[in-house]
């Protein structure tokens, strides 16, 4: 979604429960949508909202979920009219020389402010500031746009110097009038093709499927007959060089397909085109605009391979192919000879590669934020502030091994790049940090050190931990004393850097494993009749388990038990993800393998449709995270900066928020690398796992 500010006339004086429609012109309607802009306020916005003598109320706005906090700039229409008359003034016959496009929109302008007969105009900007509603960063956010109005006094007699900008770049200025904006009040989204107005479908189609440029709520779009030939696309040839434009779905064309780009798509808060070359055998045309559709980088300019990486910078790629950064707009050039660049969407910084290999860690405007010797430097955690970073342990010979250490965003390394492994989530995730504010790393040797977040060694102990075998599970690590299959296993307590030996040592726990994997060969299979399977109800141990599931709801325990029932006599094949094309596919016939009985095959069933289970892929972390659907889980956050970026600490996370609330997580056993959970009650756990393993099936509490 872009960031845009949004001028909107209401009935009202705005508040926390005002009603904003969503569609134009309806019918009693008390609020008519304006203008809009992206990634800034023009100054016609702020003009209109106020002037020294009569600044703007700062007001709530139901729009947002925070209806309360105050979020966006309010005036009475009667001001607003009279700034404008002011302006028109000034102005005199000025606007009737500008551009034939822009003096017809000051003409409309001027009808919709004159004529309307609204008595508040509210300011919406608030998606222009990075912080949330209700902080103070947002509060000076709202007081600085506010404040804006000060520079200019509507009683002078000439156009003061903060508002010359108006007469001399207008395109810049004024904003998108339309009513359509009124849209914004609600959420844009992509509609699919088949349900797109006439105006869109009878004269347009996508570029391909589903061509949504998210980053400005817009499609990509093809005319069904050329601009130029009036022809339609009859050949995929035709089709890679057609011209393209970008439209969002309340009607404003951000490019239009006369301009005749043939790509385009939304990077850095601009929009990148490409135009056919000039001639046979030259490259592509590339040009940027900003998200409103104006030129920051004219095509003509001749840079190859151009596209905005944020919006202050554009990256480029030289004749000799390596790649250019440059500052936007004036193109000065920042760095040149790089033989890769990467914007990492976690931490919003560069990785800019230079020939000798090292990557240098840039910010949004393309200034380096330390001198770095680092070969890669992975996310920066957003609190702390420490990375991965990997550095050769023979600095310049690429045979050697790349080391792990553990980088400040300062550039100060705190833990040494003398590390096979570096703790931490996933590949490119930052370090996790334990409880106590402890770091884990593991020497060439395979022996872990425990560092607190300030790079002072803790512990290391003379132990050793199996490559495989390297995860840290409540605060304990297996490890061992000397290596190999004959080291003496146990755990050692990242708490308190105790050892607990188990016993075992590493060959009995890898023999163990394999005997786990190779399973047993003779497993029995037994056919039953689904009449059979219905016959064979325990009734008691099916109640007993939605009332478990339901947390004691009596009414929607009765109405699972029901669909539960009809789900075992006549099963949906949707909910089972059955292949109904399949010759051999029979539901009347049901397998049973080895301990499985009657009911195992009950709560099959009851996975397919009970809604009370999660069903996640193993590395579903946004899943995991969206789960506070589940009871006692709606305020629920996962803190993956404090609390660590990989599944099994997300499952701490969640156990820990529902313990106080005496709810339980218990995890499900799955034949595939999928992960299934549900929340119950504390008081019913011990004995849902009870009914559980009646019906062969493993599960375990999740413990806080």
């Amino acid at each position: 979604m872009p960031n845009y500010a949004l001028l909107l006339a209401h009935d009202e004086r705005p508040t926390a429960t005002t009603l904003w429609p969503t569609e134009p012109g309806l019918p009693g309607a008390v609020c008519d949508g304006w203008a809009e802009w992206f990634n800034h306020s023009p100054l016609l916005f702020s003009l209109l909202m106020g002037d020294a003598r009569h600044l703007p109320e700062p007001v709530p706005c139901s729009l947002y979920q925070d209806a309360d906090s105050l979020s966006a700039l309010a005036a009475p229409m009667a001001q607003v009219q009279a700034r404008w008359a002011w302006l028109k003034h000034l102005l005199g016959a000025a606007p009737g020389n500008w551009a034939a496009a822009l003096a017809q929109q000051w003409q409309a302008i001027d009808h919709t402010i004159t004529t309307s007969r609204r008595q508040w105009l509210l300011l919406d900007c608030a998606t222009l500031c990075p912080h949330d509603l209700g902080t103070p960063e947002f509060a000076a956010f709202l007081q600085a746009q506010r404040n804006q109005c000060l520079l200019w006094n509507c009683s002078s007699s000439s156009l003061p110097q903060a508002l010359q900008a108006l007469q001399q770049h207008p395109d810049h200025q004024l904003g998108w009038w339309n009513p359509a904006v009124v849209a914004r009040t609600a959420t844009i989204e992509r509609a699919h093709s088949d349900d797109w107005p006439s105006w869109l479908a009878d004269a347009y189609e996508e570029r391909y499927y589903a061509a949504w440029e998210e980053e400005i709520d817009a499609y990509e779009v093809m005319p069904r007959l050329h601009p130029r030939t009036g022809q339609p696309c009859r050949t995929e040839d035709e089709r890679e060089h057609w011209p393209v434009g970008l439209v969002t779905p309340y009607g404003r064309w951000l490019l239009s397909p006369e301009a005749g780009a043939h790509s385009a798509f939304a990077s850095g808060g601009c929009i990148n085109l490409g135009y056919p070359p000039q001639a046979p055998g030259q490259d592509e045309r590339c040009g940027i605009q900003d998200a409103n559709g104006l030129w920051l980088v004219h095509p003509d300019l001749g840079h190859r391979e151009a596209w905005a990486l944020t919006p202050q910078l554009m990256q480029s790629r030289t004749a000799e192919g390596h790649y250019a950064l440059h500052h936007l707009p004036d193109l000065a050039l920042l760095h040149s000879g790089l033989t890769a660049i990467d914007l990492f969407p976690d931490d919003q910084l560069i990785r800019a590669r230079r020939s000798d290999d090292n990557v240098m860690v840039l910010d949004a405007a393309g200034q380096p934020l330390f001198d770095s010797p680092y070969e890669h430097v992975l996310n920066f955690n957003p609190k702390n502030g420490l990375a991965v970073a990997f550095q050769r342990q023979r600095p310049g010979d690429r045979s050697s091994p790349l080391l792990e250490g553990v980088l400040h965003r300062s550039g100060t390394l705190r833990v040494p790049c003398a590390f096979a492994q570096i703790e931490r989530g996933f590949n490119d995730s930052p370090p996790k940090v334990f409880p106590g504010g402890k770091l884990l790393a593991y020497s060439p040797e395979g022996q872990p050190r425990v560092f607190n977040t300030q790079g002072q060694l803790l512990s290391a102990p003379d132990l050793w931990c199996p490559p495989l075998a390297r995860t840290v599970k409540k605060n304990l690590l297996l490890a061992g004393v000397g290596s190999g299959p004959e080291a003496a296993m146990g755990w050692f307590s990242l708490k308190d850097f105790s050892f607990a030996p188990t016993g075992e040592t590493w060959g009995d726990i890898t023999q163990a494993l394999r005997r786990g994997l190779e399973g047993n060969t003779d497993v029995e299979v037994r056919v039953l009749r689904r009449s059979d399977l219905v016959d064979a109800e325990d009734t008691d141990w099916m109640q007993d388990v939605v009332h478990t599931l339901c947390l004691g709801d009596a009414e929607a325990a009765t109405a699972l038990v029901a669909t539960w029932r009809a789900a075992v006599a006549q099963p949906d094949p949707d909910d089972f993800g059955w292949d109904t094309e399949d010759p051999d596919f029979d539901p009347d016939l049901l397998e049973l393998c080895g301990e499985d009985n009657d009911l195992t095959l009950y709560w099959q069933h009851l996975l397919a449709v009970g809604p009370q289970f999660a069903h996640l892929d193993w590395k579903d972390a946004d899943g995991l995270a969206g789960s506070r659907w589940l009871p006692g889980a709606h305020d629920w956050h996962w803190d993956t900066s404090n609390q660590g970026h990989g599944m099994e600490d997300g499952f701490d996370s969640l156990a820990q928020h529902l313990a106080p609330q005496q709810l339980t997580l218990v995890r499900l056993c799955t034949s595939d690398d999928s992960l299934r959970f549900v929340v119950v009650r504390q008081p019913d756990a011990a004995d849902l796992l009870d009914r559980l393993a009646q019906a062969a099936v493993d599960a375990w509490v999740h413990a806080a």
